[in-house]
C-alpha cells in the first residue's frame, strides 16, 4: 500500500467531512438508522473544521498516493481544563473520528495514525487522553497503546 501519513490542513477539510459522514453512516447502519439531515450535518462539520482545525481540533490522515484520496483519519480535540494533580498543565485530549475506508482496513493504518496522535500529544505535553469505544477491533488497538477502561471511557494517562 502506497500511503502518505500527515497532519491534516485546510486543504483536507472536504475529505475530512466526507470521511466523517461515511463514519456516521457506518455507525448508523449498525443500529438500523439513517442520517436524516446529511446536508446539515455535512455543513456543520465543515463549519467547525474551518474554525477549529489545528487550533483545538487536529486530524492525522492517511492519503493513498495512487489516487490522492484520504482513506483514513484519526482526530483529537484538545481541551484546556483547570489543572489538577492528574494533569498539571490542564491539557486534556479526546480522541475522536477514528475511521478507515473499508477497502483499506486491517493494514495497520490506524496503528500509524494513533502513534502520530500520541506523539503529537507528547510534543504539546498533553498527558490525559480519553476516548470512547465499543468496537472490539478498535478496543484492541487502544489497549495495545495502553488505554484502559475507566468507567465509561477508555483513558490513557501518560507519566
Amino acid at each position: 500500500m502506497n500511503l502518505i501519513y500527515k497532519k491534516a490542513d485546510m486543504n483536507n477539510i472536504d475529505d475530512l467531512v466526507d470521511l466523517k459522514i461515511k463514519q456516521n453512516i457506518f455507525n448508523y447502519n449498525k443500529e438500523g438508522l439513517v442520517i436524516e439531515n446529511e446536508s446539515i450535518v455535512r455543513q456543520n462539520i465543515k463549519k467547525i473544521l474551518l474554525q477549529e482545525l489545528n487550533k483545538t481540533i487536529y486530524f492525522f490522515i492517511a492519503v493513498d498516493k495512487n489516487n490522492n484520496k484520504v482513506v483514513a483519519c484519526n482526530g483529537v480535540i484538545i481541551h484546556q481544563m483547570v489543572p489538577s494533580d492528574e494533569f498539571l498543565n490542564g491539557k486534556k485530549a479526546y480522541i475522536t473520528s477514528v475511521y478507515t475506508e473499508e477497502d483499506y482496513r486491517c493494514n495497520g493504518i490506524q496503528n500509524t495514525l494513533m502513534q502520530m496522535v500520541l506523539n503529537f500529544l507528547e510534543e504539546i505535553e498533553c498527558r490525559k487522553i480519553e476516548l470512547d469505544a465499543d468496537n472490539p477491533h478498535a478496543i484492541k488497538l487502544y489497549e495495545k497503546f495502553g488505554f484502559k477502561k475507566d468507567y465509561e471511557k477508555y483513558v490513557l494517562i501518560k507519566q
